[in-house]
């Protein structure tokens, strides 16, 4: 697991630096810092989300998806939801295509109150609204997508590339035909939950 967890970092620094990223937009640091945690044990518990069933069509294929899964099995991560969006679903279906695995954060395993890491995936033709947070934060995608972004408009994505979103900026997430899976980085205010709108 150790070897998975560092093999996902330096993935993740290598897209970036690919993207002409690396020391940009200033995640570098904070990988590095990752690579010195070790897992705590947790005793998470929960009943798979539906979104779940996509996985193994969303992103297996891609290194730092493979990655990223088997760090999530090995530490019996639980699959999670945004509670703002349990509370409000901003569609009908929306929360059986919807889930996020984190692995880094103040609740994670790799315990950290400095940045969030994890994966999201959506179901297949599911549109994830027009949203927002304080964090900063960077999608690395696993597959195609269709990604929105303030004074943007709509753009296909697809593995390899990055997108960069500063604080509050806001930004909205479709699926094809197929689900999407994108490993995603949150710094800066990551304790506030995203809020659609």
């Amino acid at each position: 697991m150790a070897s998975a967890w560092i093999d996902l970092l330096d993935g993740i620094k290598r897209r970036l630096e690919n993207q002409g990223l690396g020391g940009r937009v200033g995640f570098g640091a904070d990988l590095v810092a990752l690579g010195q945690l070790s897992p705590r044990t947790t005793a998470e518990t929960g009943r798979p989300l539906p979104v779940q069933r996509h996985w193994p069509a969303a992103g297996a294929g891609d290194e730092l998806g493979r990655w990223i899964a088997e760090i999530g099995q090995d530490l019996g991560t639980a699959w999670r939801q945004n509670p703002n969006y349990r509370a409000a679903p901003p569609s009908t279906g929306f929360l059986d295509n919807y889930g996020y695995l984190e692995c880094a954060g103040p609740e994670a395993p790799y315990c950290t109150p400095h940045l969030r890491l994890g994966l999201l995936l959506l179901g297949p033709r599911t549109l994830y609204p027009q949203h927002h947070h304080p964090a900063e934060e960077i999608y690395l995608p696993l597959g195609p997508g269709r990604w929105w972004k303030d004074g943007e408009g709509w753009q296909a994505r697809v593995a390899g590339d990055v997108i960069h979103h500063p604080p509050m900026c806001g930004h909205a997430t479709e699926s094809g035909d197929a689900p999407l899976a994108a490993i995603y980085l949150w710094r800066g205010e990551i304790a506030r939950a995203a809020e659609i709108g």
